[in-house]
């Protein structure tokens, strides 16, 4: 288990890099959610930190969508819906008010 980030640090509706163990980490806050993902799209390597955050359906906000090329990501599953490759989640736990995640 590796530390990431307090939970204060990254407010609700906003993202945090963060490098670990030479992997750089996309951490996303949407509502009383966290999601990690690899950073680099699986297209291009495009930057999934700087993407849109997007509703995905009819439910609430819970993909991204990569600047780059728009392929868009579901933030719990990683899941491109069709496109030949999906984004690489990595497992989050939640202790008081700190993240951690394990690679």
């Amino acid at each position: 288990m590796i530390f990431l980030a307090k939970i204060a640090e990254i407010p609700d509706g906003e993202r945090k890099l963060i490098e670990v163990n030479g992997v750089d980490v996309a951490v996303f806050h949407v509502g009383d959610r966290f999601y990690a993902l690899n950073n680099a799209c699986p297209h291009r390597q495009g930057p999934l930190s700087r993407g849109t955050l997007e509703n995905w359906g009819e439910g609430p906000i819970c993909a991204i969508r990569c600047p780059m090329h728009g392929w868009k990501f579901d933030l719990a599953t990683g899941d491109s819906h069709g496109r030949p490759g999906n984004a690489t989640v990595y497992p989050l736990i939640r202790q008081n008010d700190e993240l951690y995640i394990e690679l």
